[in-house]
Protein backbone atom coordinates (compact mmCIF):
# COMPACT_ATOMS: atom_id res chain seq x y z
CA UNK A 1 0.00 0.00 0.00
CA UNK A 2 1.34 3.57 -1.19
CA UNK A 3 1.34 6.05 1.56
CA UNK A 4 1.48 9.72 1.64
CA UNK A 5 -0.52 12.00 -1.20
CA UNK A 6 -1.65 8.40 -2.89
CA UNK A 7 -0.09 6.38 -6.05
CA UNK A 8 -2.94 3.73 -5.45
CA UNK A 9 -6.17 5.22 -4.40
CA UNK A 10 -5.79 8.62 -5.93
CA UNK A 11 -7.52 10.51 -2.70
CA UNK A 12 -6.75 12.45 -0.03
CA UNK A 13 -8.16 11.19 3.15
CA UNK A 14 -7.71 13.58 5.93
CA UNK A 15 -10.27 16.19 6.26
CA UNK A 16 -13.65 16.78 4.43
CA UNK A 17 -13.10 16.25 0.41
CA UNK A 18 -13.63 19.14 -1.39
CA UNK A 19 -12.52 19.14 -4.83
CA UNK A 20 -13.14 15.79 -7.19
CA UNK A 21 -12.68 16.85 -10.83
CA UNK A 22 -12.37 15.12 -13.99
CA UNK A 23 -9.70 16.69 -16.62
CA UNK A 24 -11.00 18.86 -19.14
CA UNK A 25 -9.33 18.07 -22.43
CA UNK A 26 -8.16 19.86 -25.42
CA UNK A 27 -6.62 18.18 -28.58
CA UNK A 28 -3.54 19.48 -30.43
CA UNK A 29 -1.49 17.51 -32.62
CA UNK A 30 1.70 18.05 -31.46
CA UNK A 31 5.18 17.04 -31.47
CA UNK A 32 6.88 15.94 -28.02
CA UNK A 33 10.93 16.50 -27.98
CA UNK A 34 13.16 14.68 -26.07
CA UNK A 35 14.28 16.28 -23.05
CA UNK A 36 17.23 18.52 -23.75
CA UNK A 37 18.84 16.73 -20.24
CA UNK A 38 17.72 13.81 -18.46
CA UNK A 39 18.36 11.85 -15.51
CA UNK A 40 20.63 9.07 -15.67
CA UNK A 41 18.31 6.29 -16.87
CA UNK A 42 17.15 7.94 -19.84
CA UNK A 43 20.40 9.99 -21.12
CA UNK A 44 20.33 7.43 -23.75
CA UNK A 45 16.77 8.94 -25.62
CA UNK A 46 18.29 12.29 -26.57
CA UNK A 47 18.53 11.62 -30.31
CA UNK A 48 15.31 10.25 -30.65
CA UNK A 49 11.23 12.03 -31.10
CA UNK A 50 7.91 10.85 -30.81
CA UNK A 51 4.51 12.05 -32.07
CA UNK A 52 1.78 12.57 -29.55
CA UNK A 53 -1.21 14.52 -29.17
CA UNK A 54 -1.29 16.76 -26.52
CA UNK A 55 -4.54 17.52 -23.92
CA UNK A 56 -4.82 20.36 -21.80
CA UNK A 57 -5.12 20.02 -18.36
CA UNK A 58 -7.02 22.75 -16.66
CA UNK A 59 -9.04 23.21 -13.94
CA UNK A 60 -8.95 26.62 -11.99
CA UNK A 61 -12.57 26.89 -13.26
CA UNK A 62 -12.64 24.30 -10.52
CA UNK A 63 -10.37 25.93 -7.63
CA UNK A 64 -7.35 23.31 -8.95
CA UNK A 65 -4.87 26.03 -9.44
CA UNK A 66 -2.50 23.66 -11.64
CA UNK A 67 -2.41 23.67 -15.39
CA UNK A 68 -0.61 21.44 -17.74
CA UNK A 69 -0.19 19.59 -21.04
CA UNK A 70 -0.29 16.28 -21.15
CA UNK A 71 -0.18 13.42 -24.24
CA UNK A 72 -2.97 11.26 -25.09
CA UNK A 73 -1.19 7.97 -23.58
CA UNK A 74 -1.99 9.54 -20.26
CA UNK A 75 -4.84 10.18 -18.61
CA UNK A 76 -5.66 12.97 -15.53
CA UNK A 77 -7.18 13.04 -12.05
CA UNK A 78 -7.69 15.92 -9.60
CA UNK A 79 -8.39 15.71 -5.77
CA UNK A 80 -8.63 17.80 -2.49
CA UNK A 81 -9.23 17.74 0.91
CA UNK A 82 -8.03 19.97 3.66
CA UNK A 83 -4.20 18.80 3.23
CA UNK A 84 -4.22 20.08 -0.16
CA UNK A 85 -4.77 19.52 -3.62
CA UNK A 86 -3.29 16.65 -5.49
CA UNK A 87 -3.58 16.06 -9.83
CA UNK A 88 -1.90 12.65 -10.78
CA UNK A 89 -1.06 11.87 -13.93
CA UNK A 90 -0.68 8.14 -15.15
CA UNK A 91 -0.59 6.13 -18.40
CA UNK A 92 -3.24 4.11 -19.46
CA UNK A 93 -3.60 0.63 -18.96
CA UNK A 94 -1.11 -1.21 -21.25
CA UNK A 95 -0.06 -4.32 -19.10
CA UNK A 96 3.34 -3.48 -18.46
CA UNK A 97 5.31 -2.36 -15.71
CA UNK A 98 4.26 1.60 -17.07
CA UNK A 99 0.86 0.51 -15.30
CA UNK A 100 2.60 1.89 -12.01
CA UNK A 101 4.34 5.07 -13.33
CA UNK A 102 2.97 8.71 -12.98
CA UNK A 103 3.56 12.11 -12.22
CA UNK A 104 1.67 13.56 -9.02
CA UNK A 105 1.57 17.45 -8.60
CA UNK A 106 0.62 18.11 -4.58
CA UNK A 107 0.35 20.94 -3.38
CA UNK A 108 0.05 20.84 0.52
CA UNK A 109 -2.60 23.72 2.11
CA UNK A 110 -0.97 25.99 4.60
CA UNK A 111 2.57 25.60 3.87
CA UNK A 112 4.41 28.85 2.26
CA UNK A 113 8.07 26.74 1.38
CA UNK A 114 9.77 23.88 1.35
CA UNK A 115 10.27 23.43 4.76
CA UNK A 116 7.22 22.41 5.81
CA UNK A 117 8.12 19.72 3.17
CA UNK A 118 10.92 17.99 4.43
CA UNK A 119 9.42 15.85 6.92
CA UNK A 120 7.06 15.05 4.82
CA UNK A 121 9.53 13.27 2.71
CA UNK A 122 12.13 12.16 4.78
CA UNK A 123 10.84 12.02 8.37
CA UNK A 124 10.16 8.59 9.56
CA UNK A 125 6.93 8.60 8.75
CA UNK A 126 7.29 10.62 5.14
CA UNK A 127 7.21 9.52 2.22
CA UNK A 128 10.00 7.52 1.17
CA UNK A 129 9.91 5.20 4.58
CA UNK A 130 6.53 4.63 4.50
CA UNK A 131 6.51 3.52 0.92
CA UNK A 132 9.56 1.45 1.57
CA UNK A 133 11.81 3.55 -1.14
CA UNK A 134 15.45 3.99 -1.12
CA UNK A 135 16.67 7.47 -1.29
CA UNK A 136 19.73 7.67 -3.08
CA UNK A 137 20.47 11.08 -2.88
CA UNK A 138 19.51 14.40 -2.87
CA UNK A 139 20.45 17.77 -5.35
CA UNK A 140 20.06 21.73 -5.45
CA UNK A 141 22.58 23.33 -7.53
CA UNK A 142 23.25 20.29 -9.57
CA UNK A 143 19.68 19.24 -10.96
CA UNK A 144 19.93 21.01 -14.57
CA UNK A 145 17.45 18.63 -15.91
CA UNK A 146 15.24 20.39 -13.70
CA UNK A 147 15.05 23.97 -14.89
CA UNK A 148 11.94 25.29 -13.71
CA UNK A 149 11.12 28.40 -12.15
CA UNK A 150 9.34 26.95 -8.98
CA UNK A 151 12.20 24.23 -8.90
CA UNK A 152 14.38 23.93 -5.56
CA UNK A 153 15.56 20.56 -4.98
CA UNK A 154 15.11 16.86 -5.59
CA UNK A 155 15.11 13.88 -3.85
CA UNK A 156 16.78 10.55 -6.17
CA UNK A 157 14.93 7.67 -4.97
CA UNK A 158 14.43 4.24 -5.90
CA UNK A 159 12.43 0.71 -4.92
CA UNK A 160 12.71 -2.98 -4.86
CA UNK A 161 10.47 -3.09 -7.69
CA UNK A 162 12.73 -2.05 -9.90
CA UNK A 163 10.97 1.60 -9.98
CA UNK A 164 13.14 4.55 -10.28
CA UNK A 165 11.76 7.99 -9.58
CA UNK A 166 12.25 11.53 -7.91
CA UNK A 167 10.68 13.99 -5.67
CA UNK A 168 10.89 17.70 -6.82
CA UNK A 169 10.33 20.16 -4.46
CA UNK A 170 9.95 23.87 -4.84
CA UNK A 171 7.64 26.93 -3.95
CA UNK A 172 5.55 29.58 -6.10
CA UNK A 173 3.63 32.40 -5.22
CA UNK A 174 4.09 31.70 -1.18
CA UNK A 175 2.75 27.95 -2.19
CA UNK A 176 4.91 24.77 -1.44
CA UNK A 177 5.47 22.32 -4.65
CA UNK A 178 6.01 18.69 -4.75
CA UNK A 179 6.08 16.98 -7.55
CA UNK A 180 6.84 12.95 -7.77
CA UNK A 181 7.79 11.38 -10.23
CA UNK A 182 7.94 7.15 -10.87
CA UNK A 183 8.19 5.32 -13.50
CA UNK A 184 9.59 1.85 -13.99
CA UNK A 185 13.35 1.70 -14.16
CA UNK A 186 13.77 -0.58 -17.50
CA UNK A 187 10.85 1.69 -19.17
CA UNK A 188 12.52 4.88 -18.42
CA UNK A 189 12.66 5.87 -21.95
CA UNK A 190 9.33 6.00 -22.65
CA UNK A 191 8.40 7.31 -19.24
CA UNK A 192 10.41 10.63 -19.94
CA UNK A 193 9.34 11.32 -23.91
CA UNK A 194 5.86 11.72 -22.40
CA UNK A 195 6.35 13.27 -18.48
CA UNK A 196 8.59 16.05 -20.29
CA UNK A 197 5.54 17.72 -21.85
CA UNK A 198 4.03 17.81 -18.63
CA UNK A 199 6.97 19.02 -16.81
CA UNK A 200 7.70 21.77 -19.29
CA UNK A 201 3.99 22.98 -19.28
CA UNK A 202 3.49 23.25 -15.88
CA UNK A 203 1.82 26.02 -14.41
CA UNK A 204 0.27 26.94 -11.24
CA UNK A 205 -2.55 29.71 -11.10
CA UNK A 206 -1.30 32.78 -9.00
CA UNK A 207 -4.95 34.27 -8.42
CA UNK A 208 -5.39 30.35 -6.39
CA UNK A 209 -2.73 30.36 -4.71
CA UNK A 210 -1.59 30.10 -1.86
CA UNK A 211 -3.81 26.30 -1.12
CA UNK A 212 -5.33 27.39 2.36
CA UNK A 213 -7.89 25.67 4.26
CA UNK A 214 -9.65 26.44 7.80
CA UNK A 215 -7.86 26.93 11.39
CA UNK A 216 -9.71 24.20 12.44
CA UNK A 217 -8.57 21.45 9.64
CA UNK A 218 -5.62 19.30 10.87
CA UNK A 219 -4.83 21.74 14.10
CA UNK A 220 -1.82 20.24 15.95
CA UNK A 221 -1.26 17.85 13.41
CA UNK A 222 2.55 16.95 13.02
CA UNK A 223 3.57 17.33 9.18
CA UNK A 224 5.84 14.17 9.66
CA UNK A 225 2.95 12.02 10.85
CA UNK A 226 0.49 13.50 8.75
CA UNK A 227 0.58 10.36 6.63
CA UNK A 228 0.56 6.87 8.55
CA UNK A 229 1.18 4.04 6.12
CA UNK A 230 -1.38 1.84 8.07
CA UNK A 231 -3.66 3.91 7.03
CA UNK A 232 -5.68 4.86 3.72
CA UNK A 233 -2.65 6.86 1.68
CA UNK A 234 -3.24 10.35 1.70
Amino acid sequence: MKSQISFMSRSLVLGTLLLATTACATETSTPVPPPAALPPAAENQTDQTTQATLQTYDETAEGIPVKAQYPDTMIVESTGSSEGVGVFFTFNPQGNAMDEAEVHVFLPANMASTDGLMPMITGPNGLIKSNGWTLDGSRADGATEFPYPWFEMVFDISTDQEQSGHILIGQTNGQAVQVTLLYPTEMADAYWLAVKAILDSLEFEPSLLPVTTSPEAGAGEDPATMCDSTQEPC
